[in-house]
């Protein structure tokens, strides 16, 4: 394993301790706030777990395979896992914030600024913009992130000599990074009902369902042979693939059908926007009769248990909170606030047995400690009332991190991620105790100010698969 930028050599073994404070998620256990917690690796994976020095294997002081590293006054937790983004709208942050004669400012005014700059990046731009918005993501943490990528061909329409040279740009992205990458090749047909794509819309389709799966299985074969680097079959892969319906205003039903049986069979994990927008709903009854959700289950996407994440969810009535049961909502708060898209019904959601999960979205801001915090003052602000996403103790802030983490990794049907256990990868990040935003806060207390007071700044290092990136 690694523990060193990279470029500085690797090791085959290695100890992290932190002095003071960790959260441990093993399975089926409540995370816990420990003293001199230590962890081993070797390779990427994590092999042991304890705390205490009574506890702590010898330091192998002779062997020269073995570091040991002391984090001093730190808070050890899982590596974020972002089910949701969209990179390159990040080359629009802060440019949407201000009203022109006769702007609606809505969703839809919003969306005609973000068409612009889509349809301004070639292969190089997008990788460009994505890179950036990838190395702020670890920067705050995250360790993996699920991109719902739809710009696919030239602006015309026609695709590139290279098929897929945008998707490989943003692989290539998440690779110089050192982010894990989940890529949700997003399907995209149409503008609504009985209307073909709109100009700046053209670039995200693809001319059939059987063109947009030819170039789908195309990008998994090439990239084949670069989904572990480590050339390690028994860690969480470095990229990942899940079949994409846009949403059913993009994608009719006949070919959401085909995209479910597809991913059924290759148990790819499937997402969608869904009722982000009172519109989507309106056009979706008028369509079919029946609600966005009603329209995904019937095409097969909620068939198999917890393969499909409904990205949003915000106007959902009761029957589609039952039809959720097993599978996963991601919850963007901060775009969703940015938008006026509405609040998530987060309680609810969890009352009715769905999971729930976080993402960046726009990424106007990549900060999933505050998506969390949000998704709680959302609810509070609806209901009118404080602790409203509590566990069966009573307390906001380990739902808050499970969105952040096994939530995500649920989402993007990787099951090693999302928590520091025997066997997962060593995906972690490192809070600095000191910092201001926590300096003086009790250490039972300290989940709680960092995510319902607090931010992703105390970050002082993240791990992926063992490799120290920051």
């Amino acid at each position: 394993m690694s523990v060193s930028a990279p470029g500085q050599g690797q090791v085959l073994r290695a100890r992290v301790t932190a002095a003071q404070g960790w959260i441990v998620t093993e399975p089926g256990a409540r995370p816990r706030l420990v003293s001199e917690p230590w962890i081993t690796i070797e390779g990427p994976n994590i092999v042991a777990v304890g705390h205490g020095p009574s506890a702590r294997p010898p330091d192998a002081q002779t062997d020269t395979q073995t570091l040991v590293y002391d984090l001093g006054q730190s808070l050890l937790l899982p590596g974020l896992v972002n089910a949701h983004s969209h990179a390159f709208q990040r080359a629009i942050r802060g440019a949407t914030h201000r009203r022109g004669q006769g702007d609606p400012s809505s969703f839809w005014s919003w969306r005609d600024a973000m068409y612009r700059v889509a349809n301004s990046l070639d292969p190089e731009g997008v990788y460009t913009q994505t890179r950036a918005c990838f190395a702020e993501m670890l920067a705050r943490g995250i360790t993996c992130v699920g991109e719902f990528h739809y710009l696919h061909h030239q602006p015309s329409g026609e695709p590139y000599p290279d098929p897929n040279a945008l998707s490989l740009a943003v692989v290539r992205a998440a690779r110089s990074v050192g982010l894990r990458l989940c890529l949700l090749e997003v399907y995209y047909a149409r503008a609504g009902a009985g209307a073909g794509p709109l100009p700046e819309q053209r670039r995200f389709c693809d001319r059939s369902v059987d063109a947009y799966l030819a170039r789908f299985e195309a990008l998994r074969a090439s990239t084949k042979p670069e989904l572990d680097p480590e050339s390690n079959p028994e860690s969480a892969p470095w990229l990942s693939f899940g079949v994409t319906p846009h949403s059913v205003r993009a994608v009719p039903a006949d070919a959401l059908r085909e995209l479910a049986r597809y991913a059924n069979e290759h148990r790819l994990p499937i997402h969608a926007h869904v009722s982000e927008q009172p519109l989507e709903n309106q056009q979706c009854l008028e369509e079919y009769g029946r609600t966005p959700l009603e329209v995904f289950a019937d095409a097969g996407c909620l068939d198999r248990p917890g393969a499909f994440t409904a990205v949003h969810a915000i106007h959902v009535d009761d029957s589609d909170l039952e039809r959720m049961r097993g599978h996963q909502i991601c919850a963007c708060p901060s775009t969703e606030a940015d938008l006026g898209d509405g609040v998530i019904p987060a309680r609810r959601w969890r009352e009715h047995g769905a999971t729930l999960a976080l993402g960046s979205d726009s990424n106007a801001v990549i900060d999933l400690l505050q998506e969390g915090r949000l998704l709680e003052m959302h609810e509070r602000l609806a209901q009118r009332a404080r602790l409203c996403l509590t566990d069966t103790d009573g307390q906001v802030a380990p739902v808050l991190l499970d969105a952040a983490t096994i939530g995500g990794a649920q989402a993007l049907g990787q099951p090693l991620l999302g928590k520091l256990a025997v066997g997962s990868p060593f995906d972690a990040l490192a809070l600095d105790l000191d910092h201001w935003l926590l300096r003086g806060v009790a250490p039972e207390h300290t989940l709680d100010a960092l995510l319902l007071a607090g931010s992703a700044e105390p970050i002082s290092q993240v791990w992926v698969g063992g490799r120290r990136r920051i």
